[in-house]
């Protein structure tokens, strides 16, 4: 299913079945420049070095011989203009961090109140870019009435394959799974074929910070499971069904990476996750179920990296120039 009819492209609101993808600190700063001080400093950066630069020279040597490999590496125009902001964006964040630690004494620690507003804020907006990076999120839960939303995680991986420890944070949540006495005796033999079933091969990711205490959240595209429902009107992703999918994998109807079970989650209320997208921390993506259902399991390149080089333009620039960062991926020439 995941080989055919795969598409993914941006999208100006979030919507249940879709995704929400965590954008670069780059990215960030200069899609609000219009609205923070950072944004602001940004544009000042390039409006000084604009008539004196080409695109080419912000390029280190390492780069261009990885952009010299890469025939992905567009210098379109719209490929001209994200490397310009880009790179610009990434030698103001270098040089505003580099100044905040200096400022830190010997044991590494920074007093807050030697810092001024901006930079505060910059480390604020650099620690919080650093807790969720490159996170593709499914939204599974969202209420434009009371603002409330659930988005689950799908790119970070817990285990791949389970422990009687780790079947009983699945069931039953963390209590239980540190208290061998919190297991009702009705629900042991649940537990054992829930072993018997996912044993050697298990994906458990975790979803988010939020209720990771609590039993994890079973997410599958399988209509007629007894006990799941749609997660939102005509999006083919289900939630729930642990009981039903327990037996059908025992009985060889189903395999077991026909599922995905969530630990925790991201919770939002009072708009907080408009607000984000507002901000430009998040982009909505809309995409095609298999995307939404794919397992991140040894993937030849990053779920993050795939899902913008799908939506093209200028988020996939910045997919190339993200990968041009990183040493443990192999650019295809």
């Amino acid at each position: 299913e995941y080989a055919d009819g795969v598409w993914a492209h941006q999208s100006s609101l979030a919507e249940v079945g879709g995704l929400v993808v965590r954008l670069p600190l780059e990215v960030e700063i200069y899609r609000s420049r219009e609205k923070t001080s950072i944004g602001k400093d940004l544009m000042s950066l390039i409006e000084d070095d604009d008539n004196s630069s080409d695109s080419s020279s912000l390029l280190s040597a390492d780069e261009s011989k990885l952009a010299g490999k890469s025939p992905d590496l567009s210098f379109s125009v719209v490929g001209a203009q994200t490397l310009l902001w880009y790179k610009k964006a990434q030698q103001l964040i270098e040089e505003k961090i580099a100044t905040i630690a200096a400022l830190a004494n010997e044991d590494g620690e920074i007093n807050p109140r030697m810092l001024e507003p901006k930079a505060e804020n910059l480390l604020k907006l650099y620690l919080d870019n650093q807790e969720s990076w490159q996170e593709v999120c499914l939204i599974a839960d969202m209420d434009e009435v009371s603002g409330t939303a659930q988005t689950f995680a799908l790119n970070r991986p817990m285990a791949f394959n389970l422990s009687e420890s780790l079947a009983r944070l699945v069931l039953f949540g963390a209590f239980s799974s540190m208290n061998d006495s919190a297991v009702a005796v009705s629900e042991m033999n649940n537990l054992m074929k829930f072993v018997r079933a996912f044993e050697k091969s298990c994906a458990v990711y975790v979803g988010g910070p939020d209720k990771q205490d609590q039993k994890a959240v079973m997410i599958h595209g399988i209509a007629d499971l007894e006990g799941a429902t749609e997660i939102g009107k005509g999006t083919g992703l289900y939630k729930g069904g642990i009981k039903a999918a327990t037996q059908g994998v025992l009985d060889g109807l189903y395999a077991p990476l026909d599922f995905r079970f969530f630990v925790g989650c991201h919770e939002y209320s009072d708009g907080d996750l408009d607000v984000a997208i507002f901000q430009e921390k998040y982009q909505p993506i809309a995409c095609a179920r298999p995307l939404a259902l794919k397992q991140c399991i040894q993937l030849p390149k990053p779920l993050w990296h795939e899902v913008l080089e799908l939506c093209g333009g200028e988020l996939r620039e910045i997919s190339r120039l993200e990968l041009m960062k990183r040493g443990d991926i192999q650019i295809d020439e």
